[in-house]
């Protein structure tokens, strides 16, 4: 079970860190600003959130995953894979520099 939780601003409630915390997580979201009390996070957990959703986002952009035109859960899953292979390929080549 997952032990840390990076949430967006939004889910910062009270009663949702309780919840949490019931359930032996750590909430690692930035605080609103002006808050008076602000909670403590962690900001490298949280780029990793980010990195993560931005996964998300680029797979997003293939409409054969996004609108699940595939028939099959076997058929999808693999374009799934393909996808993420070709994205991960893109972001390797780009983003090395020697």
């Amino acid at each position: 079970p997952a032990c840390d939780v990076a949430l967006d601003r939004g889910y910062i409630s009270a009663p949702l860190r309780a919840a949490f915390a019931a359930e032996g997580c750590t909430v690692h979201t930035p605080p609103k600003r002006g808050m008076v009390d602000p909670p403590a996070w962690d900001p490298v957990l949280y780029a990793r959130r980010h990195r993560v959703e931005n996964l998300f986002s680029r797979l997003k952009d293939f409409a054969r995953i996004t609108l699940r035109r595939d028939k099959t859960r076997r058929s999808w899953m693999g374009f799934a894979h393909l996808a993420a292979t070709m994205i991960n390929l893109r972001t390797t080549e780009f983003g090395h520099r020697p």
